[in-house]
């Protein structure tokens, strides 16, 4: 697979990226102005808002809060309560040229709980450490463990890597992945597959940490591999109280 973009490629998934982040700012106004928000209303809201931006989200979304949210790919269901977080992750393909784009960001509607606000400032920080270890030689694996480290350092040690994840707590699933005509391609980040970046690769950067007593936190943005680094594409910014 040549995993390289072309400029035209390139363009493409920048279109992709602002669907996906007119979704998220469609969701997150939803969930902060309906009186009553659940999981089901807010799905419908992000395929409303990729339909008008020609996209689709043929492998599903996640608008998935409270604890259950502990699960990575849960994608939520019910009322959604004040003082939790919500981790809302969108994954929208272009209908017209086919390119994915893939972000995520969790918030919490009102003042979160204090634990809450140091999960998301500790995943915070391995999100922009890791970004800015970004450029074209850069071992995927390296970065993974270096992530997982820097999550250890911060006393969030996880247990269970390797097992399903509802039996894991902690950082339990890989660093990223390649972004293009599928939503994961590579490369991929951990896993001793020795993947190493090239100047072309789109990519994301998404740590996360999940508990069962509380739920999960993961932030998650898109990176173009350049010559000189890299070149963030997704933009919006980053904050848990909405």
């Amino acid at each position: 697979m040549n995993r390289a973009k072309t400029d035209s490629d390139i363009a493409a998934i920048k279109q992709s990226v602002v669907a996906a982040e007119a979704a998220m700012l469609a969701v997150m106004s939803y969930l902060k102005e309906s009186g009553s928000p659940t999981s089901e209303e807010a799905h419908a809201v992000i395929d409303q808002t990729l339909a008008l931006n020609d996209c689709e989200s043929p492998e599903g979304r996640v608008v998935g809060a409270g604890p259950a949210s502990y699960e990575p790919h849960y994608e939520g269901e019910g009322k959604i309560e004040h003082g939790q977080p919500i981790v809302i992750d969108i994954y929208p393909r272009s209908k017209t040229t086919g390119w994915y784009a893939d972000m995520t960001r969790t918030v919490c509607l009102s003042k979160p709980p204090q634990e809450l606000q140091d999960m998301y400032n500790a995943v915070q920080r391995v999100l922009e450490d890791s970004a800015s270890r970004l450029r074209p030689g850069a071992s995927c694996d390296e970065l993974q463990k270096a992530a997982v480290d820097q999550f250890v350092a911060m006393g969030y040690q996880t247990s269970g890597v390797g097992t399903l994840f509802k039996f894991a707590e902690g950082f339990v699933h890989s660093l990223g992945h390649g972004v293009g005509k599928e939503v994961h391609e590579e490369p991929f980040f951990g896993g001793d597959r020795g993947h190493v970046l090239q100047v072309g690769d789109v990519v994301t950067i998404e740590p996360g940490l999940y508990y069962k007593h509380i739920g999960g936190v993961r932030l998650e943005d898109m990176f173009l591999i350049t010559q000189m680094g890299c070149e963030q594409l997704t933009t919006l910014p980053l904050k848990l109280e909405i």
